[in-house]
């Protein structure tokens, strides 16, 4: 076991020589995309009346996306959706996608009581088992409300039966994040779940926290709006940035940021400048992005890691 540090930030993960030697050869960052109808958004859900689905056009963008760059990701599904659209659901877990879940209703967690997430998360498994035939693993909360404030949420995981989580956002912006979280992924111990703790103390899930541009310089870089507003180039510096230092960038998009016609009007100027500027070249980033890194599923990082 070998435990790698950088500079001041301190011991960032738990690694196996097998796990060293495979983000060396460039393939464990995590691509990962969170479906839900754009309309839920935190910053549409109030604004929009009669809204147009736009969800399987969407979904098409994005397989096709992939397909041409041989990748697969990480698609957290809405119980709701995968309700709706079970064949879609399907479809996409066919191709060779992994199905996590991003809970049922689309509800941030700080809207939930811990009985109310448990539901959640026991409704969502429910939907998608129905559709691809098998409970999902991993989660990722709405809004990424996994923070102290809704610590119990780590709890009501591993009592549902997942294994991973990939929730915490380690830099505090206005809508969501934890300052100092860890910037690696890292076993969860439920008593400090935001410090990354040595394996022989830690529960058996597993988190995945999202990207940021250093260890020591915490801008945003993990996708949504930042992937959309920041330029490919420095994207791609923020994932080598980790890369060098033993650590897989874990990067998230919607499938709605790469359809324009989900732009609406009657949104207040400044929700629809976070939520629908660069539209029209999020597929084209996309694919710089897939072509310039290597990527893969949450759950193939997890299985790297040693516990």
């Amino acid at each position: 076991m070998v435990i790698i540090k950088y500079g001041s930030g301190g011991s960032f993960t738990h690694m196996s020589r097998s796990t060293r030697d495979a983000l060396a050869g460039g393939f464990a960052n995590v691509i990962s995309f969170d479906l839900e109808h754009w309309y839920t958004a935190t910053l549409l859900r109030d604004e929009v009346d009669d809204p147009i689905d736009r969800i399987e056009t969407s979904v098409e963008i994005v397989l096709d996306v992939l397909d041409e760059h041989e990748t697969a990701a990480t698609f957290f599904v809405v119980g709701d959706v995968a309700r709706e659209y079970p064949e879609l659901i399907e479809r996409v877990a066919d191709a060779g996608h992994e199905i996590a879940s991003h809970g049922q209703t689309h509800t941030p967690l700080f809207e939930l009581t811990p009985e109310a997430f448990t539901e959640e998360l026991d409704a969502s498994a429910d939907a998608i088992e129905t559709a691809i035939g098998r409970r999902p693993t991993g989660f990722r909360a709405p809004n990424f409300s996994v923070t102290p404030r809704t610590r119990w949420a780590f709890d009501a995981l591993l009592e549902t039966g997942y294994r991973y989580d990939s929730s915490v956002f380690p830099v505090k912006t206005p809508m969501y994040g934890v300052n100092g979280a860890p910037v690696s992924p890292y076993w969860v111990d439920r008593r400090r779940p935001f410090i990354d703790a040595s394996p022989s103390d830690t529960d058996d899930l597993f988190e995945l926290p999202l990207a940021v541009f250093h260890p020591r310089v915490r801008i945003p870089t993990a996708g949504g709006f930042y992937g959309r507003i920041l330029p490919r180039w420095l994207l791609s510096r923020g994932i080598s940035n980790l890369n060098r230092r033993g650590i897989p960038a874990t990067i998230y998009f919607h499938p709605w940021e790469f359809n324009p016609e989900v732009r609406v009007d009657g949104v207040p100027a400044h929700k629809r400048f976070i939520s629908f500027h660069g539209l029209d070249r999020a597929r084209e980033k996309l694919g710089e992005l897939l072509a310039a890194h290597e990527f893969t599923t949450c759950k193939r990082v997890m299985e790297l890691y040693d516990h």
